[in-house]
């Protein structure tokens, strides 16, 4: 299965996410309960190579007072990014039922590729052969009727 650039981009997204919630996360035993909320004091308890994001997150959380709030903070924004993961769906369409081997197989490969996801799987016998998959807004059709589609097209045409 070819990796998509929705694919790229989803990855991309979760290495940022990822490595926001990591610099938060060293953020939390430094600044909880921290005794001045001055800026220059926060940028010390930061490790070198903070994000400019995290950073200012971080101070605006001091402005308002708000820096013994950073755990929950963190623990609701990770809860947040789960409940999101658990939203991603897929659906793969064939045209004959899968074996459970090869309902396990794809579930595998689109957990590769995408993350944790839910798959249903279901039965259109139009498409002659081969798959159809949808995940989230993207899709994959690798089916005979597209390709006997894209046939008749270019005879068609010519």
């Amino acid at each position: 299965m070819a990796t998509t650039s929705s694919a790229i981009a989803h990855t991309f997204s979760e290495a940022l996410i990822a490595k926001m919630l990591g610099q938060l996360h060293q953020a939390v035993p430094k600044l909880t309960g921290a005794k001045s909320s001055e800026p220059e004091a926060i940028k010390q308890a930061l490790p070198p190579g903070t994000m400019t994001e995290v950073k200012d997150f971080l101070l605006s959380l001091a402005q308002e007072n708000s820096l013994d709030r950073l755990p929950e903070i963190v623990q609701a924004l990770e809860a947040s990014l789960l409940t999101a993961e658990a939203k991603l769906q897929a659906e793969v369409v064939s045209a004959v039922p899968l074996s459970t081997a090869q309902q396990k197989s794809t579930t595998t490969k689109l957990q590769a590729q995408y993350g944790q996801l839910t798959v249903h799987f279901k039965v259109d016998e139009s498409l002659i052969g081969g798959l159809v998959i949808r995940v989230g807004d993207q899709v994959i059709d690798n089916s005979i009727r597209l390709r006997l589609g894209s046939i008749q097209h270019t005879l068609l045409t010519q």
